[in-house]
């Protein structure tokens, strides 16, 4: 039995003639839409953070291209591209995406006072700060040079109620610390809501 050729031109003029008779914009009909219109698939549920897209986002703060950057990362760059408007810190100037200031809080493990903790941090800033710190303390592990810490010495980061957390720099403490260390870094760090 023979199979019927499939008309591909009637079914597309199809799926957009229902859409719009749904009230949906061509594109949103197409189901590729804008990135200032929601999606209407079910299917398609957008996550309030997406490491992949996150590693995205940095490569546009680091002043690349959104186009550049969705190519690495093997996203369509209408994803990567709603994903910085959802998120809110992306904007577009000059015909460019910019990410600006970046408000979400992140969870993220630090030493602080003798103990490992695990903080709300307010901003992307103070969680820059802390995984510095955190990368500071990785090269004094590794190496058992001090002179990482030395950076750190007196400094610290305020979490999202307002508590101050000093960094952790005696060698012996951050020794014992990570030695009945439960968590990993990468396990606790997440953005929440």
């Amino acid at each position: 039995m023979a199979r019927r050729k499939r008309d591909y031109k009637g079914e597309y003029a199809r799926r957009i003639k229902r859409g719009q008779a749904k009230g949906l914009s061509r594109s949103q009909a197409r189901g590729h839409p804008r990135h200032h219109e929601p999606y209407t698939s079910q299917i398609i549920k957008a996550r309030p953070w997406d490491p992949e897209l996150e590693e995205g986002l940095k490569q546009v703060r680091e002043d690349e291209s959104l186009s550049a950057a969705a190519r690495r990362l093997h996203v369509a760059p209408e994803r990567l591209r709603s994903y910085l408007v959802r998120t809110g810190v992306g904007r577009k100037e000059q015909a460019r995406w910019k990410v600006g200031p970046d408000a979400r809080r992140r969870q993220m493990l630090i030493y602080s006072r003798g103990r490992e903790l695990i903080v709300i941090l307010p901003d992307y800033d103070s969680a820059q700060l802390a995984g510095r710190y955190m990368a500071a303390v990785g090269q004094f592990l590794d190496s058992n040079d001090p002179a990482p810490l030395k950076e750190f010495a007196g400094q610290g980061v305020m979490d999202a109620g307002g508590q101050f957390h000093p960094f952790e720099t005696r060698e012996n403490v951050l020794y014992r610390l990570t030695e009945t260390q439960t968590e990993s870094f990468q396990d606790v760090y997440k953005i929440v809501a």
